[in-house]
């Protein structure tokens, strides 16, 4: 067996679910599973928030060790089925190693489409309004900052601004817009209800979560990295929608 292209192909699987939200105990036991097919070899797979270590060794050559730098990525719920579903075929001898290498690689630059990105972030800010009990009046609203949201979002993407400045200039934006609606256009509208449910996209929910998993499986730093990562976000939003209606406050109030 290949030992080299064992090592990166375990590599690639952990990194791909890294990046796209996976909790960093689960992608340790999936290249856990994947170095264990080898004939006899010592693995020892560690994951952080920010980096992989894979070491391979079988007592007889020099060992193989791989060190990887990990990029913050996006919830992708999608391709961590997708490298789960690969390593299980490849365990259970349903595809080679060769064809489990190929079919990552292939997963590996895959994202959501961007219309339907923006579709759902829409989407998700108007059901929230409802949700929150807003009328309909708010509904529209919420779609409208929605929109507003999605379109700043998409724009910081491609100008590639840091995630905190990206995050925080788009929840100005918005609560600069929804401020001045209900100051100037629909009084009826409930800002409140529209800028939280507006916001709801962008909550960490999944970071909170990964970092509650990792803390009572044992991994307490890439918990404590994944409390800050949600903080760093939640007070992205906090202090963006703080710009964004003290702006109108100063120069409309």
């Amino acid at each position: 067996m290949n030992r080299q292209l064992l090592a990166e192909t375990a590599t690639l699987a952990g990194e791909i679910m890294l990046k796209s939200g996976a909790e960093t105990f689960r992608v340790e036991d999936t290249m856990a599973h994947i170095l264990r097919k080898g004939n006899d070899f010592e693995v020892s797979p560690v994951a952080f928030t920010t980096a992989i270590l894979v070491s391979l060794e079988d007592g007889k050559t020099e060992p193989i060790t791989i060190i990887r730098r990990v990029k913050t990525g996006s919830t992708n719920l999608s391709r961590i089925v997708q490298v789960n579903d690969i390593s299980r075929k490849y365990c259970a001898d349903e595809i080679t190693l060769e064809e489990a290498s190929v079919m990552l690689k292939q997963i590996q630059g895959k994202e959501y489409n961007k219309a339907l990105y923006n579709l759902a972030t829409i989407g998700v800010a108007a059901g929230f309004a409802l949700f929150f009990g807003g009328s309909h009046v708010d509904f529209l609203m919420a779609v409208l900052s929605g929109a507003i949201l999605a379109m700043c979002i998409t724009l910081g993407r491609y100008l590639k601004l840091n995630g905190f400045i990206q995050k925080c200039i788009s929840c100005a934006v918005m609560a600069f817009c929804c401020a001045a609606a209900d100051s100037l256009a629909v009084p009826t509208m409930d800002m409140d209800k529209v800028i939280i449910s507006t916001i709801m996209p962008l909550v960490p929910g999944v970071a909170i979560t990964n970092a509650v998993r990792d803390t009572l499986q044992g991994d307490y730093l890439s918990g404590s990295a994944r409390v800050m990562e949600a903080f760093v976000t939640a007070a992205s939003i906090a202090v963006g929608v703080g710009i964004g209606i003290a702006v109108f406050r100063f120069f409309f109030g």
